[in-house]
């Protein structure tokens, strides 16, 4: 039901104007996904990294060392496109289980209207950073 529910959300927000991008965050990591909406938009993707949502024990498990072998290989592919990161920040802005997710780009004007239209979902909603213009690197994690 989750995942219908996520579906059903992507469809409507598909239809918005004010959305310039949109992605569920799937075996690529958060990372991945911002790369490719960088390079998309020929901008760079600029995050906050404690504004990441994780899902609850995460810290538990990591610490446990339980950390999916493609998530390094994930940072192998792209690491060189990203700002410098902790090993704690690669273990879970590259984790390759991530799944279902929504990465939306919303325009500054939109924001509300974006709000209004996810209101019935009931989705948790936080921004994670901003598209800004293109710098050397496509994401920035700071």
């Amino acid at each position: 039901d989750v995942m219908c529910q996520i579906n059903r959300a992507g469809s409507a927000l598909g239809r918005m104007a004010g959305v310039s991008a949109l992605t569920d965050v799937t075996g690529f990591g958060l990372l991945g996904h911002l790369v490719e909406m960088a390079d998309g938009s020929g901008l760079t993707a600029r995050i906050q990294a404690d504004a990441v949502p994780l899902l609850p024990r995460v810290e538990h498990y990591r610490a446990l060392g339980c950390v999916p072998g493609g998530t390094g290989r994930n940072f192998e592919s792209y690491g060189h496109r990203v700002s410098e990161l902790t090993e704690v920040q690669k273990q879970i802005l590259c984790d390759a289980q991530t799944s279902g997710g929504l990465l939306v780009a919303v325009q500054p004007d939109a924001v509300s209207e974006f709000h209004a239209l996810m209101q019935p979902f009931g989705m948790q909603l936080k921004p994670l950073g901003e598209m800004v213009a293109r710098q050397p690197l496509a994401v920035e994690v700071r």
